[in-house]
């Protein structure tokens, strides 16, 4: 704790945090407020630091872990006079939300530009400096948090959501006339769930599928409009309930949000199991709770279709990432990915040039080259020619740089699973990308500072 304490010290990290902090604040605000916003900035970036160099556990666990330690609560700034602060869980989702993703990607470029200066190598407690001039770069798939995307399981997603949604407005006394209660509609939704399991592998399996998914289409569209009743009910009356405009106004985007999606899901359902017609990729719907992932087909054995988001990572010959970017739907390809990479790494190089950059086949294409030849990098991409792999394997220097990304592909199993599994829990892309920075910044001091307790190791001992 004493070197992270030295190193977010040291490295200028919490200055930037507190500069991060008062951003946009007026010259009128109080002393004592702006005190208030720095001393926060500096608890959110140490403590979310410490979540993710536990493994990332949830907020409630994480709260009773850092509450019940002395040595935590210390390091964080939660231990007053007064008594203990900020360990609550919401305290602690509100500081894994100060900083954006880009102010995030600030912090990690402060740490890898101090790792490759050695006037910052007594702070850091490294003997010499990490070497930048060579970039491994890889991408991956970053799963979502979300069930096999099944067409007709879809149709029970937002039906089951709008019926929550229903169910919590009449509880509040905003009473629509409605045959049936919420949780009846419910039953029979999953009931009709059942049946469509258990229709397959049976004859005239796909005559039946299509009978059930017709009853499933009827029910969403009743369930639909009976949620767009309540919604407006509850916008309009919403002062005779007991529920702030801002609770409000969730429920009413949320209803909003599955009310649009409704004939969506119903036209993707009838077109592959009743029309058997294809939908292309960028056209599917895979999850009615998270819009932005995408059909990632790679081929692997075990994983030949994976469902989320394209994750772009580059390291250095050392280990440390020196560059990420998580991509929405409708992500570039790996060349172009590339390219972006280098131009955000251009504050890194401003000092000590990039030499070489080393990639997996899927990299090689004739613009990356040209432009690597460009800007004088070395190339040491794997071409997918195999008569051009054959040339080139006669090279010791590309041999040898292709031996070591193999550790590459490691580096990034080591960040994907550093929450105890390849699935991460932050739901939606701006949440999995705050996720991936605080990840990279905490995996980044995580690898110094074993490198540090190695030198330690290694060093002879002092002479008495």
């Amino acid at each position: 704790m004493a070197w992270l304490d030295e190193v977010l010290r040291g490295t200028g990290m919490e200055e930037l945090a507190v500069e991060f902090a008062l951003e946009g604040v007026g010259a009128e605000t109080r002393a004592s407020a702006l005190r208030k916003k720095a001393e926060f900035a500096i608890y959110a970036l140490r403590a979310e630091l410490l979540r993710h160099m536990l493994g990332s556990p949830g907020f409630e666990s994480f709260s009773m872990t850092l509450a019940g330690s002395d040595l935590l609560t210390d390091f964080c700034g939660c231990r007053t006079i007064a008594g203990i602060r900020w360990t609550s869980k919401s305290s602690l989702h509100r500081a894994s939300l100060l900083f954006t993703d880009e102010q995030l990607r600030q912090f990690n470029e402060l740490l890898v530009q101090a790792s490759g200066k050695r006037e910052f190598c007594p702070q850091l407690g490294l003997d010499e400096p990490e070497e930048l001039s060579v970039c491994l770069v890889d991408s991956t798939c970053l799963e979502a948090n979300i069930h096999f995307p099944v067409d007709w399981v879809l149709l029970k997603d937002v039906a089951l959501t709008l019926l929550k949604a229903v169910k919590l407005i009449r509880r509040e006394g905003l009473l629509n006339r409605m045959p049936e209660e919420p949780e009846a509609l419910a039953r029979e939704m999953n009931k009709l769930c059942i049946a469509m399991t258990h229709s397959r592998r049976k004859a005239g399996s796909k005559k039946t599928r299509k009978a059930v998914l017709r009853k499933m289409k009827k029910l969403l569209r009743r369930i639909g409009d009976h949620a767009r009743r309540h919604r407006k009910l509850l916008d309009e009356r919403f002062g005779e309930t007991l529920l702030s405009r801002t609770k409000t106004d969730r429920i009413l985007a949320r209803m909003d949000e599955k009310l649009e999606l409704l004939p969506k899901v119903i036209r993707q359902a009838h077109e592959r199991i009743i029309g058997e017609r294809q939908v292309k990729n960028e056209k599917k719907i895979l999850s009615v709770h998270e819009p932005d992932i995408d059909v990632i087909v790679r081929g692997k054995a075990g994983a030949q279709t994976e469902f989320g988001n394209e994750l772009f990572l580059a390291e250095n010959a050392g280990g440390l990432i020196v560059d990420y970017m998580l991509y929405g739907k409708g992500a570039p390809s790996e060349s172009e990915k590339m390219l972006e990479s280098l131009e955000r790494q251009q504050a890194l190089h401003a000092e000590a040039k990039l030499e070489v950059l080393v990639a997996d086949r899927g990299f090689d294409a004739g613009r990356s080259a040209s432009e690597l030849e460009t800007r004088g990098i070395a190339s040491h991409i794997c071409p997918k020619n195999p008569e051009a792999l054959e040339k080139r394997l006669k090279e010791p220097e590309f041999r040898r740089w292709q031996t070591r990304r193999g550790a590459t592909e490691a580096r990034v199993a080591i960040f994907k699973n550093h929450g105890g599994g390849r699935v991460w829990r932050a739901k939606g892309l701006k949440h999995r990308r705050l996720a991936v920075g605080w990840s990279a910044l905490a995996h980044n001091l995580t690898l110094i500072g074993r490198k540090v307790r190695e030198q330690e190791i290694e060093a002879p001992p002092k002479a008495a």
